[in-house]
């Protein structure tokens, strides 16, 4: 299925601001106490923030056969990669609870699962070749985890007399958990059965319309937020990080939905990220 395109700029703007997202999240949520591992978070973020930097030089119409995109997919490997080895790192140190971190071992299921992406793509784009697509169903299984993963982050970061606004969190982590159970049956079907079936299309539509509406609830949120009218631990970063994700999985949804809607303005940047959080 041929997917909307994102060129291969886009691509790498959009995920190493995951990233330096990611970066930021760690760093924040370590105990002051954990010196060596808070260092070595924060190194990472003045790392993305010049390749981010470089990647806004590149040409928008160049494509991965480009010698310029080449090189910088070369140079930005071992960055990713290096990342994904901090993350996994602290995940095996949570999970045996030597570390004072405020972050879940599946938190990072999901934020390690989103670098593997990216480094997916690049060693694509390091041979100078366009990136395979994820089928269907493992566009659905990575980000459709992310779209739980922000439900259930939001909820906690709820003040807990915002229950109005937590009840509509709980809907929607109940429903991205039903379609995470009806993907891993859709990918049983397809042992038999050739994708596009008009089952398999329903479906996708009725994500993108559920991925759409819990994003229009986190700019309510974010509005909120703004206003000083929210009640909550979260940051604006934490808040506005879901919507380039959020934007993404969209537009790399409406690939395989024929008369999918259009999404209008979705940005695939933080909607302040030049701006001081």
């Amino acid at each position: 299925m041929q997917e909307k395109q994102i060129t291969v700029k886009e691509e790498h703007l959009f995920w190493l601001e995951v990233l330096e997202d990611h970066a930021h999240f760690l760093r924040d949520y370590l105990s002051p106490v954990e010196t060596k591992w808070w260092q070595e978070a924060q190194r990472f973020i003045p790392l993305f923030q010049e390749a981010i930097r470089q990647a806004k030089g590149l040409s928008p119409v160049d494509k991965a056969d480009s010698p310029n995109m080449q090189a910088f997919a070369r140079y930005v490997y071992p960055l990713a990669d290096a990342y994904c080895r901090l993350e996994g790192h602290m995940q095996h140190l949570r999970l045996w609870n030597r570390v004072n971190l405020n972050l879940t071992p599946s938190y990072f299921n999901g934020t390690i699962n989103e670098n593997r992406e990216y480094l997916r793509k690049l060693t694509y784009w390091t041979q100078g070749v366009p990136a395979v697509p994820l089928t269907l169903t493992q566009l659905l299984d990575l980000w459709l985890e992310d779209q739980l993963g922000h439900a259930v982050l939001l909820n906690g970061l709820l003040d807990p007399v915002e229950r109005i606004l937590g009840m509509e969190t709980d809907k929607f982590v109940s429903i991205f958990s039903s379609y995470m159970v009806k993907n891993r049956a859709m990918q049983g079907y397809l042992r038999f059965t050739p994708p596009g079936f008009p089952a398999e299309a329903q479906f996708a539509k009725e994500v993108l319309g559920t991925v759409k509406a819990f994003y229009d609830f986190v700019q309510r949120i974010v509005v909120e937020y703004r206003n000083d009218q929210l009640l909550s631990k979260a940051t604006l970063r934490f808040l506005e990080h879901h919507f380039p994700e959020s934007c993404y999985f969209m537009r790399k949804l409406t690939a395989f939905i024929p008369d999918a809607p259009p999404l209008g303005n979705c940005p695939l940047t933080r909607p302040s990220l030049n701006q001081p959080d």
